[in-house]
């Protein structure tokens, strides 16, 4: 007797295994691009790219001529790059000094992001949030600017282009530059730059260990120039930053390809004092005019480089008065020319100075004002010269750093 089969239902149950296995498949696919991860041993060649779209982790354990190393060519006319796509967050996990890009790293898309860059067995990330940021890390001396070419097994020869960078080529501010390492970050796009440091870099020895005189300087062409930064409380590779390892952010978002190569050095700060010279005599006669000089001494070796302020106060009992084109006062030459006074009413004044002006090293400057007692017989009046906190530098850093000297006061009695 002839039978006939219905195989439409076991066909459909197959069809949906298939799909099943398929959708699985695709999901393991996504989370293995969403998590990606190398043993080292891949070189991008001459002029060529390689992207990573997920989050990146360095694995232990790799073997062969290089375990844990991503190497880019950094030779400035066949570099090539390793990108990190735009979803990609973090690209950190497990780099440390074996497990890095030796080379070229560019970020595609906007948000802050830790570039995996190292050297010579050396791990020196740093941080930028602009879409396109480019750059590589240089565990050599600026002077020089020489790292080891892990193609050819020799060395390339001075990088990047524009190079060297000596590092007694500095601009006032900078005391000491580094010279254990440098960053080539490039890009159009505004952003703050992070330098990261360890142990290696000796921060201790570079800033004399404080590390608020620490600043990130770049190569403007011709010198090493502070740029306005601070050391993060937090290191951005985790942990309090500290001398022996964190790092230092730019104040305000630049331009990365504004500088040539980027570094960490040590302010060359200044101390200001104010004292009040004249008048002479803490007597002053009523309703009698006295002309006054407020002196103020840089105490340190280093010359003032930005705006240097300065309040000076009268109790009620005195009429405080500034002439700004005053040449002398009580004899003294006096420099109010090349300060902008501001009568902040009250008996107070503000002087802050010119562009230009500055404050020698080791040097001092006079400023002028007229005094008049208007009170009662015996009444006293207390005149206050006080400097503001880290002035006169380019950056805080390389302004003035001993507030315990600021402040500077005389009483006057009104006498007959």
């Amino acid at each position: 007797m002839n039978k006939t089969y219905n195989t439409s239902t076991r066909n459909g149950a197959r069809e949906l295994a298939n799909v099943l296995i398929l959708l699985v498949l695709l999901a393991l696919a996504f989370v293995a691009r969403a998590q990606e991860g190398s043993q080292g041993n891949t070189v991008i060649h001459n002029n060529g790219q390689m992207t990573f779209f997920g989050n990146h982790n360095f694995l232990t354990g790799g073997g062969g001529a290089l375990p844990g190393l991503i190497l880019t060519q950094r030779e400035t006319a066949t570099m090539s790059v390793l990108n990190y796509g735009p979803a990609v967050t973090n690209a950190i996990t497990g780099a440390d000094n074996t497990n890095h890009v030796d080379g070229y790293v560019r970020k595609l898309g906007a948000g802050a992001f830790v570039f995996p860059t190292g050297d010579n067995g050396q791990f020196g990330a740093f941080g930028a949030a602009a879409d396109g940021t480019t750059g590589a890390y240089f565990f050599a001396n600026p002077t020089t600017a020489v790292t080891s070419n892990l193609f050819t097994g020799g060395s390339y020869g001075p990088l990047p282009g524009g190079a060297t960078f000596p590092t007694s080529s500095k601009a006032a501010g900078v005391a000491t530059v580094s010279t254990v390492e440098y960053w080539d970050i490039d890009g159009a796009n505004a952003t703050p730059i992070t330098l990261t440091w360890d142990a290696t870099s000796d921060v201790t020895t570079l800033t004399g260990s404080n590390l608020n005189k620490l600043s990130i300087v770049g190569w403007d062409g011709s010198k090493w120039v502070a740029i306005a930064s601070a050391v993060d409380a937090t290191s951005i590779l985790g942990g309090a930053s500290s001398l022996t390892d964190g790092s230092i952010t730019t104040s305000s978002a630049i331009v990365p390809s504004s500088f040539t190569v980027y570094t960490l050095a040590s302010t060359a700060s200044i101390d200001l004092t104010p004292s009040i010279i004249r008048p002479i005599s803490t007597n002053a006669v009523l309703n009698q005019v006295s002309e006054g000089v407020l002196r103020l001494t840089n105490l340190k070796p280093n010359p003032t480089t930005g705006t240097v302020t300065v309040f000076l106060t009268m109790g009620a009992d005195f009429e405080l008065t500034v002439d700004p084109a005053a040449t002398t006062s009580a004899g003294i030459a006096v420099t109010n020319s090349q300060w902008i006074i501001t009568d902040l009413t009250g008996g107070a004044f503000q002087f802050d100075s010119k562009p230009g002006t500055i404050i020698a090293a080791s040097g001092a400057v006079s400023l002028g004002f007229k005094l008049k007692a208007t009170g009662t017989i015996t009444s006293t009046g207390i005149a206050t010269a006080t400097i503001l906190q880290q002035t006169g530098g380019e950056t805080p850093q390389s302004g003035d750093d001993n507030d315990n000297n600021n402040t500077a006061v005389k009483i006057m009695s009104i006498v007959p």
